[in-house]
């Protein structure tokens, strides 16, 4: 069985009033303001992690976040299915627009998701909007998920050039179907090391930096304090969530 060691983080950083992001790592959804990382030694054939960051400017962001890991963890057998895992965020999708209907107050409330299923024979990536998974590798850094910024919502350094996101689990005031991103990569192999985060650390970091960290660091606790940090150092300006995840 494979020997994974987990770490995550949320926060709401040092300018926003509230933290809209939520983490799934394992079964166990987290929210609100984390003040050391939760560190968690997953003892399954199979490791689901999740990143929901909901949408600045959007009623209920924090809801919406919370709402869709919910969702999925609670259908988390369909998730981890590559045949099924597309239509598993799509219902998630769904359910917000019902939440929606039922619930006028938070009309556009919406989400972007990144997660990574884990196992012996292979990584399952997927992800809707700008949140990213990253593979660190002895030598490289190297992003499975695929930003959905438009052409030119990146630059050379791996930061972001425009905050428009071309597709999200709800954040809209009419229901619009999403065509998650999904791939299958090989398994992490010893010493490899795995990052899911939300935009703002992206923002605050490029990828150089998140490199050297990941290399460096000497487990995914060390790191997720590490790549935390520096964020906060260069000013932390929306909520920030990360989870690191590495092979023993």
């Amino acid at each position: 069985m494979p020997a994974w060691y987990v770490a995550a983080f949320t926060h709401r950083g040092r300018v926003r009033s509230a933290n809209e992001g939520a983490l799934a790592v394992d079964g166990y959804v987290l929210t609100g303001d984390m003040t050391e990382p939760y560190i968690l030694a997953p003892t399954k054939d199979i490791c689901v992690l999740m990143i929901a960051d909901g949408m600045g400017g959007h009623a209920g962001g924090a809801q919406a976040s919370r709402v869709a890991l919910d969702h999925l963890v609670a259908n988390a057998g369909r998730l981890v299915d590559q045949a099924t895992c597309a239509e598993a965020i799509q219902n998630a999708n769904d359910h917000l627009y019902g939440m929606m209907r039922s619930q006028p107050e938070v009309t556009g409330m919406g989400s972007t998701l990144v997660g990574a299923i884990l196992s012996s024979s292979r990584i399952l990536a997927f992800n809707v909007g700008d949140s990213r998974l990253y593979l660190q590798t002895h030598d490289h850094l190297v992003q499975l998920s695929q930003d959905d910024v438009g052409d030119r919502g990146v630059d050379a350094s791996g930061r972001r050039t425009s905050y428009a996101i071309t597709q999200a689990l709800g954040g809209s005031e009419f229901p619009v179907p999403v065509d998650p991103h999904v791939s299958v990569d090989p398994p992490l192999a010893p010493g490899e090391t795995l990052l899911l985060c939300s935009d703002r650390l992206t923002d605050m970091l490029a990828d150089n930096a998140t490199h050297d960290v990941l290399s460096g660091a000497a487990d995914p606790n060390s790191a997720v304090r590490e790549l935390a940090a520096r964020a906060f150092r260069a000013g932390a300006q929306d909520d920030l969530s990360l989870i690191v995840a590495r092979l023993a």
